[in-house]
This record gives structure tokens, sequence and C-alpha cells, in this order.
């Protein structure tokens, strides 16, 4: 055998081995269980808490695609299969982030306590529409597309207090409050409700239809993960 066919082969042999390594690398929920739980689940998504104290590692984990926010900013190294480190930079409360979903394990490097939340999609969702616009086309003032990625449309929405948004239309997905979140909401047929959530809560919503006010002494941030 010459050397190119020696080389050839043993290439093809690094290659497989690199993929049943990988395959054999479990999500980050049970590969890295103390860092990664899941906070919510449906047939349509998964959301993951992510969290890490300085100085902490994880096992080799893998991830779906996914999108999602930093709710307290951090740093890490993230280290491949092969073992290439690479050092990403300091992200900062309510930054956006996305993953293809290569596998990896990560050394924190952050100044504290670290927490994300992760949003990956399992399967389309079977939207029935609106014939009110989307909170991005008639509230853009105070809702804006930061990233449309892996299924998934990011907008962040704000209010100031006492600050209120006309009748629009959601997607359904995963809202997450980066403040304490003091709402009321009047749905297409007038009726009234209130919400109240603290800093960092998840909830899944269906699509829907309605005009807020933040009810708030503060202003209101709020990150939304629409289906696409």
């Amino acid at each position: 055998m010459n050397r190119l066919l020696v080389f050839i082969s043993m290439a093809f042999f690094i290659a497989g081995c690199n993929q049943d390594t990988q395959a054999t690398i479990g999500h980050a929920i049970d590969a890295a269980s103390e860092h990664y739980k899941v906070e919510f689940e449906n047939e349509y998504v998964r959301v993951i808490r992510v969290t890490y104290n300085p100085g902490e590692s994880s096992a080799m984990h893998s991830h779906k695609p996914l999108v999602g926010v930093t709710l307290t900013g951090g740093q890490g190294i993230f280290t491949d299969v092969d073992g290439n480190a690479e050092t990403r930079p300091e992200n900062f409360a309510g930054d956006i982030l996305s993953d293809g979903g290569e596998t990896h394990s990560v050394l924190s490097i952050s100044k504290g306590f670290e927490e994300l939340i992760f949003v990956e999609v399992k399967q389309k969702y079977p939207s029935i529409g609106s014939d009110i616009p989307n909170s991005i086309l008639i509230d853009s003032m105070n809702s804006k597309v930061e990233m449309e990625e892996h299924g998934i449309r990011v907008i962040r929405s704000k209010a100031p207090v006492g600050g209120g948004s006309p009748m629009h239309s959601h997607g359904a997905g995963v809202t997450v409050s980066l403040t304490d979140q003091k709402t009321m909401h009047t749905s297409i047929d007038g009726d009234v409700s209130e919400v109240n959530l603290k800093a960092g809560s998840v909830n899944w919503r269906e699509e829907v239809t309605h005009s807020g006010k933040n009810m708030n002494d503060a202003d209101l941030e709020i990150i939304l993960f629409e289906l696409m």
C-alpha cells in the first residue's frame, strides 16, 4: 500500500473514531445534569436552565441546536472532542446566544454565579395565525427581533413604567422575564387578566392576541422565543 493510500485510510479511521465518540456522548441534561436541568418540556420545545459557579466544569456533552438568553452574564472555555479549547467572549445579563449543537465541555471563568436559559425546538408548531399583526410590526418601538435561528424568532420586548402596547399578536413559544413582571393583559374579546412573575421566570405561551400594560413600578423587559 503506497503512502497516499495509507494516509487516506488513516484519515477515514480517525474520522470514524470521532463520529463514534460523538455518538456516545450524551445530551447535556444527562451527561452534565448538575449544570443543565429541564425547566419545561412539551411536544414542541425543551427549555433548559443552565447554572455554573466560577471554576466549575462540565463533562463532555451535546445539545440540539438552540437559542438562549443569559440571565447573569458570564464567560467560559469550551473544549471540543479533539481537545481544541476556545475562550469565548464575555457576555452580559440579557445577551442573546445561539449554539449549533456542537459537542463540547465547558469550564466557567465567570466572575460570579452564571445562569442561562436555553430553548431547543423539538417539532414545528401548527400555527393558525392571526388577523392582528405580530408585536414586531404593530409595536416595533417596544418589540424588536434580536435573532432568527434554529426555528425560533427571538424578540426583546420592553415597556416603561405605566407603558402599554396596542392590540397585537404573538406566535406560540417561551417567555423569559428579565425583570419582575406585573402586567395587565386585555384579550381581543375584552377579557382582562393580570400576570405576576419574578425575574428569571420561564413560561410557555400558546398563540395569543392581546394588548398589555406594565403595572409595575419599574421598567419591564421580556425575551420572547417565538416558534417559526
